[in-house]
């Protein structure tokens, strides 16, 4: 691979004609060759456990009336989910192997780089609430700065800060209101 030099743009040879091909280019001109690979693997993290757990004073209480939203930090990603519609979200990204992707799919919120594993973790809603799973993930999914003990759930409160590998999700419950029966 050519650096840049003197201002001109960075280059890099195509491996199978070994023509010289912009360095952000997908596809090599010359011959079609796919030059960036889709990685399969969850790329190992080695300093994810870096913050302090911060504690969170909002409620635990997720009933009918309200709507799960995750924002994704440092993208313009929100998830929402209907109280009423969950069960469990698998949290990951796309499995280019199966071609399966999680209810919670974050693949384009750069979750290779950011270690996220295809099937991170779970939200599970038990008795008016949701608990968080780690599902064995070797980046680690954190709860407020908390390391979560993989298979052990703990409950998401209003205002929470999950980060899985280094991709953080802000937790919202939003109330839908009471409800309107109209003119009865």
């Amino acid at each position: 691979m050519t650096v840049m030099q003197q201002g001109l743009p960075r280059v890099k040879e195509c491996p199978t004609c070994h023509s010289e091909v912009g360095d952000k280019e997908a596809i090599c001109t010359k011959c079609g060759t796919l030059l960036l690979a889709v990685s399969k693997e969850t790329q190992s993290l080695t300093n994810t456990d870096f913050e302090e757990g911060i504690p969170r004073l909002g409620t635990s209480f997720f009933g009918a009336r309200k709507n799960l939203v995750l924002q994704v930090r440092e993208f313009s990603k929100t998830f929402v989910f209907d109280a009423h519609d969950i069960r469990e979200l698998i949290i990951g990204r796309f499995d280019p192997d199966t071609g399966e992707s999680p209810d919670i799919d974050l693949q384009e919120c750069d979750a290779v780089n950011k270690g996220v594993s295809r099937r991170h973790a779970s939200l599970i809603k038990h008795m008016n609430k949701l608990q968080l799973v780690d599902k064995g993930s070797p980046n680690g999914t954190f709860l407020n700065g908390q390391r979560l003990i993989a298979n052990q759930p703990r409950y998401l409160r209003d205002g929470d800060e999950v980060r899985l590998g280094h991709l953080v999700l802000v937790v919202s419950f939003e109330d839908l209101g009471p409800l309107n029966f109209g003119n009865i």
